[in-house]
């Protein structure tokens, strides 16, 4: 928000368009607990990192999440395994060639 108006994505391109078009941040707050739920497969491409590369050091990195972003414990645990999961995605694409998603997450059962 600023000075109390929503701040979004103006896609000027988009034609027949009455207003712009932008995400609620309720949306954005449930991708990332969505992402944050899966600690199963969290743990799992953990463990394939540190089994590729025994000097990895992603699962002992300090996840600091701003004070300002939960209100609560759980929500901050949340945001931490969303950012856990997102990192080991890039490290697994480099690493493997390919990223979790889709195909890992699914045979994880995304739990």
């Amino acid at each position: 928000m600023h000075k109390g108006m929503s701040i979004v994505y103006d896609d000027l391109t988009a034609k027949g368009k009455w207003r712009p078009v932008g995400l609620s941040p309720t949306t954005v707050w449930r991708w990332m607990s969505w992402l944050g739920g899966m600690p199963n497969t969290l743990r799992s491409v953990m463990g394939l990192i540190r089994e590729k590369d025994p000097n990895a050091t992603l699962h002992r990195e300090l996840w600091v999440v701003p004070a300002g972003k939960y209100r609560s414990l759980r929500r901050r645990d949340t945001l931490q395994r969303a950012m856990q999961l997102l990192v080991a995605d890039r490290v697994c694409a480099k690493l493997f060639g390919k990223g979790i998603f889709p195909r890992y997450g699914i045979a994880r059962g995304w739990s």
